[in-house]
């Protein structure tokens, strides 16, 4: 598994949002809210949870990833009933969002090198 590549699979998501954003479109915020559909979440509930539950990084990745979607879906509520401003207003530097896709990118860094991998 390449951490930084599933971290930017998660990070390619605000461009999601400020294309529908634009588009006045509507998004699946139940999917976007669940963390483990992506690539990152398929592997922190599958593979990695069998080969690495024991190390001290694990579990703060997997909070990490949660909270990173659980804000992710909160962007898309305010998408889909037409707050657009307020939800781009959501993806700027220090909201809840951005502290929660830090956090994570910070948590996949500790685990991967934790893991060596």
């Amino acid at each position: 598994m390449n951490l930084a590549e599933a971290v930017m699979k998660d990070q390619e998501l605000k461009e999601k949002f400020l294309a529908a954003i634009e588009a006045k479109g509507h998004l699946d915020a139940a999917i976007i809210g669940k963390s483990d559909r992506c690539m990152l979440g398929n592997w922190l509930h599958g593979d990695g949870e069998r080969k690495f539950p024991l190390l001290k990084s694990f579990k703060p990745c997997v909070t990490a990833h949660a909270e990173f979607h659980v804000q992710a879906a909160k962007v898309v509520r305010q998408i889909n009933i037409g707050e657009y401003e307020t939800a781009q207003a959501m993806l700027a530097d220090n909201t809840p969002y951005a502290k929660a896709l830090s956090a994570l990118a910070i948590a996949a860094v500790t685990l991967k090198k934790e893991a060596r991998m």
